[in-house]
């Protein structure tokens, strides 16, 4: 398969786009997508990637150059093209931020959100790497390359400890009022970091209602537009990369936390987890263990006297 690309203005896409008789695509879980047509064996896609600059690949055989070469002189060819992840589950490859979090249903650990920022550039390292829902990758492989996505994309990460979020829920702060100002703090460091425009699109990974996510959030949500979509992260590359981050701070956490228990913990709030606690707290200080767990979750029971703490199933 060949692809040829090239940039134009937007008044040149549209002139494109009349030429191919094409119908713009108006659709606002895509709101990057421009047109998309196929004429003699070739496949023609449209982006509204920047502001004043459209990209238009045109796809097939050899004729896919010759083809892009009638709308512009300066053509990329390749023969593999990032676009095509978009088949796989991707719906916009364009520049945008997205925010996800790790750590809400795990009666251990922290509750940690990040949000990333990716562009054009940023794609072949996500490819490379197989960057997608980390809930379909390994705990060691996002281990292994975490530290290279931290190094080489842009992202702001909050991570806040478990002893500190069950503080807020016991003052009466809903959970997922606390997540919706984390990924809006995390949006907006991550604007103020790397200057991004108010015209970037923010993708959320849905976890509620988008009138009680911004209800929540209230006059303090970024500027941009904000779209939402739960499983985020198997749609938009940005909520991806935040989903792998995020879970890579939440592993070293983790491993940290385990290093100073003198324990291997297990994940979730199951039975097993529940044990492991008891377990836990007949061995080391009942502060000390306790600050590692969310404590508002449900039928928690604490009594330090006999220093055993029983936590059955979890807010999830």
């Amino acid at each position: 398969m060949t692809y040829a690309k090239i940039k134009v203005t937007p008044e040149k896409a549209e002139e494109i786009r009349d030429f191919y008789r094409a119908e713009e695509i108006d659709d606002p879980r895509r709101p990057y997508d421009y047109f998309q047509v196929r004429k003699d064996g070739i496949d023609i896609k449209a982006y509204r990637n920047r502001k004043e600059v459209y990209t238009i690949v045109f796809a097939g055989s050899k004729d896919a150059v010759e083809e892009a070469e009638f709308f512009s002189r300066d053509v990329t060819v390749s023969e593999s093209n990032p676009a095509q992840r978009r088949e796989e589950g991707f719906e916009d490859l364009s520049r945008q931020m997205g925010s996800d979090e790790v750590g809400v249903g795990d009666f251990f650990g922290p509750l940690v959100v990040v949000a990333s920022y990716v562009d054009e550039t940023d794609l072949d390292l996500l490819f490379r790497l197989r960057i997608e829902d980390s809930k379909k990758m390994k705990d060691d492989y996002i281990l292994e390359v975490g530290e290279l996505l931290k190094e080489k994309t842009r992202s702001y990460s909050c991570l806040l400890s478990p002893r500190k979020l069950s503080e807020l829920v016991t003052r009466g702060q809903n959970v997922h009022k606390v997540m919706a100002i984390l990924h809006n703090h995390a949006q907006s460091r991550l604007k103020e970091r790397y200057r991004l425009g108010r015209d970037v699109v923010c993708y959320v990974d849905q976890f509620e209602g988008e009138d009680l996510y911004l209800r929540h959030v209230g006059s303090d949500r970024i500027s941009n537009p904000l779209y939402f979509r739960t499983r985020g992260e198997t749609f938009y590359p940005s909520v991806a990369l935040s989903s792998v981050l995020a879970r890579y701070h939440f592993l070293i956490y983790w491993k940290k936390m385990e290093e100073d228990l003198e324990a291997e913990i297990p994940k979730g709030a199951s039975a097993l987890v529940d044990h492991c606690y008891q377990k836990l707290c007949k061995k080391w200080p009942a502060e000390k263990v306790g600050s590692y767990v969310k404590k508002y979750f449900r039928n928690y029971q604490d009594d330090f006297s006999s220093r055993i703490i029983i936590p059955k199933g979890g807010e999830r």
